[in-house]
């Protein structure tokens, strides 16, 4: 399992591995005695209650049975990916796996997460979240201690510092930590340097642009006067990010469904009675390079503030299986500066500061997210200033809605292009102090009636006028400015609608169109009037005039959008970045001939080349990059098809009234039981999935009584 999507850290390995010292063992550490973790779990009081689909209902008497009892259902689920989790988050994942891994082990130990943890969990996390992350962190080693035969001799025991340093390792790779990090070390790239006070947009690193989009609509906005939300975050479909469903309740006022992380003692995202909400990504720029001098005689300092200041120097350590019970431990020493660690390079020596380097809080805010009742208390929550980025789309009963785009921003001093290679030599450039929750850019009860975040920038939020003021804002906050597909089409719907129907609602979130105005479709018709025509075969001709009657669909019957998606491949990439028109001829060469091989026309349906896949279920679905109904996938395989392999996943629609919830619908790509392909909820929800149905959410505890699947106590005597 590769963790994090950091490739060009093969590169830093190759400096490791320059100048290490070395030790190879045939040792493995001895498992611990399990009937501990058997007789602590006696402690916890909590009924797990599988419903029809199999998905895990939890009721403990405290908050920290139920913590206990979602930690115990992951393990069941999907131990394998927490198990890889938790490896990762301690930087011992190279020692389970091998090689591959170490560069997650390397990230995990450059960017200090233990010892902010050591460090700041004392003073920093408050004993109700220590009791929790505890509580999770003993449910999985029940689940490890009754099946001793999956367990690496690495694992145990799982710890309340692991649960919260998995927040302070996992939080920055949001807002592109890891793609900031592999830029860096990317000898091919160039530089760019600070000069002036007018920064440009950092040009981000080639990727598809997966994001999310949450919506809420108020009560004087909808046809039924009820409150509406939206909650649908793109991630990954399997592995350490993808979404995990759960309902959460206690006899202490935790009473939450949604859905979360392996690793994670509570919902991510989603709601209770009163209120919920919708995550998407923002990247605002919240890391720092400075390029540093070092001593030409003393590779253990540099100069700060007209003098040389040493490093603090510390040590890496990397254990790497290599087969069997053979262990490489390879040790590097990362030198530490004011700003942050450093790192060496082919181009120079450079240190990094990011928002989040030292944060233990992120679960206390979830925490308090998930128990508040009202917007106060949801906004005292973001008060913490403790989850280094996320947007959050709020709604609840009452009928409040607002947009939050979240982020911890560092003070920073105006006349500098923050985005560029910073001096390293100014200690004034190295900022200690954030912007409190008053200078967040939030959207809150517009007049409009409606709020949308879809991974754009704040400036637009609503389709009124009471979005937040660029002016207002100083650009060292570094705020993007970009505008997906995806904001455009939900304006383009719902703009001047007086009354919006539940209906409409859903299908603005099924939307299958790129708008006229997108990145995407003013690339590819600015390729269309500049393609000439000789240097295309009269395949590739006949191709371009069927692609030149693409009326921007993504519906699975739409026989030109499988050759205008794949021609489309570089401009998605470039998430909206300039494109050569060499590389959309390129794209759409290799389109017209991969089509003609697998499917014997670039005229075919495109539920025939894009397909979810899980088990022996292989499925048509309509969708595409940057598009509402989010669809992303890689290679053509040699049947002529695409996997989806990430965008819509699970997704929820929630009303309130002034009573409290009305109604919750969800529905999963695949199932609750998406490792065990002998289970029959394995994937037992792709068929509603690829039609665009949701099924009824089970909130109440009278409604599940009536389909409980299976019934059991983890732990009871």
């Amino acid at each position: 399992m590769k963790y994090i999507s950091l490739k060009s850290i093969a590169y830093t390995l190759s400096l490791i591995i320059a100048s290490v010292f070395s030790i190879a063992y045939l040792t493995l550490p001895s498992m611990p005695d399990l009937r501990v973790y058997v007789l602590k779990a006696q402690n916890y009081d909590v009924e797990i209650m599988r419903d029809g689909l199999g998905i895990p209902h939890i009721y403990g008497k405290k908050d920290i049975d139920t913590a206990f009892g979602l930690g115990y259902v992951q393990s069941e689920d999907d131990f394998e990916t927490l198990q890889s989790v938790l490896l990762a988050t301690r930087g011992t994942l190279g020692a389970e796996i091998g090689y591959e891994a170490a560069q997650t082990d390397f990230v995990v130990q450059f960017m200090g997460v233990w010892e902010a943890v050591n460090a700041n969990y004392d003073k920093q996390v408050p004993d109700k979240i220590k009791q929790i992350a505890q509580a999770y962190a003993d449910g999985v080693n029940l689940y490890a201690a009754e099946n001793p035969e999956r367990v690496s001799r690495y694992f145990l025991p799982v710890t309340a510092k692991d649960i919260v340093a998995g927040f302070t390792f996992k939080m920055p790779m949001f807002y592109g930590f890891d793609k900031i990090l592999s830029d860096l070390l990317n000898p091919v790239e160039a530089l760019e340097f600070t000069s002036s006070q007018n920064a440009l947009i950092w040009q981000p690193a080639k990727a598809l642009p997966i994001g999310s989009q949450g919506i809420a609509v108020a009560p004087h906005r909808s046809e039924d006067g009820l409150t509406h939300l939206l909650i649908n975050s793109h991630q990954p479909l399997t592995g350490p990010v993808a979404w995990y469903e759960a309902r959460l309740h206690s006899d202490e006022g935790w009473n939450m469904v949604g859905s979360t992380f392996p690793g994670a003692p509570v919902i991510i995202h989603g709601h209770n009675d009163n209120l919920g909400w919708s995550n998407t990504v923002n990247k605002p720029d919240l890391v720092d390079i400075y390029q540093l001098i070092i001593n030409p005689k003393n590779e253990n300092q540099y100069w700060l503030d007209g003098r040389w200041k040493a490093f603090r120097i510390k040590t890496a350590k990397m254990t790497i299986k290599l087969f069997g019970p053979l262990r490489w431990t390879v040790n590097k020493e990362i030198r530490v500066s004011e700003h942050g660690p450093m790192m060496k390079t082919d181009r120079g020596s450079f240190a990094l500061r990011w928002s989040g380097m030292n944060e233990v809080g992120s679960l206390q805010f979830m925490f308090a997210a998930n128990k508040a009742t009202n917007k106060q208390e949801f906004e005292d929550a973001l008060k913490l200033n403790s989850m280094p980025s996320i947007n959050f789309v709020y709604a609840d009963r009452v009928g409040n809605i607002a947009h939050y785009y979240n982020a911890k921003f560092p003070k920073r001093i105006d006349g500098w292009q923050w985005d560029k290679i910073l001096p390293g030599d100014r200690s004034d450039l190295i900022w200690t102090e954030f912007h409190d929750f008053s200078a967040m850019p939030k959207t809150v009860n517009p007049s409009s009636g409606l709020v949308y975040n879809a991974n754009n920038t704040p400036w637009i939020a609503t389709d009124g006028d009471d979005d937040a003021k660029e002016n207002e804002y100083p650009e060292s906050m570094g705020i993007e400015t970009a505008v997906t597909n995806r904001a455009l089409q939900i304006e383009e719907k719902l703009k001047g609608v007086k009354k919006i129907s539940k209906g409409l609602f859903k299908e603005v979130k099924y939307d299958l169109a790129y708008h006229p105005n997108s990145y995407q479709v003013a690339a590819l018709q600015t390729w269309l009037r500049q393609q000439p025509s000789e240097e295309l075969s009269q395949i590739e001709l006949d191709a371009l005039t069927a692609l030149r009657n693409w009326n921007f669909s993504t519906h699975k019957d739409n026989k030109q959008a499988a050759l205008a998606v794949l021609t489309l491949t570089p401009v998605q990439e470039a998430s909206g970045a300039p494109v050569g028109m060499h590389e959309i001829t390129q794209a759409f060469q290799t389109a017209v001939a991969q089509l003609v091989k697998y499917q014997g026309s670039y005229e075919v349906p495109y539920g025939d080349v894009y397909r979810l896949q899980h088990g022996q279920k292989n499925l048509p679905i309509s969708g595409g990059p940057d598009i509402l109904r989010a669809v992303y996938g890689r290679e053509m395989d040699n049947n002529g098809q695409i996997k989806n392999i990430a965008g819509d996943g699970f997704m929820m629609f929630v009303s309130w009234d002034q009573n409290g919830l009305v109604q919750s619908e969800a529905i999963h790509q695949y199932g609750s039981a998406t490792k065990d392909s002998t289970s029959a909820h394995y994937n037992d929800q792709m068929d509603m999935f690829v039609e665009q149905k949701e099924r009824l959410v089970l909130f109440e505890r009278a409604e599940l009584e009536k389909q409980v699947e299976r019934r059991y106590r983890p732990g009871a005597r």
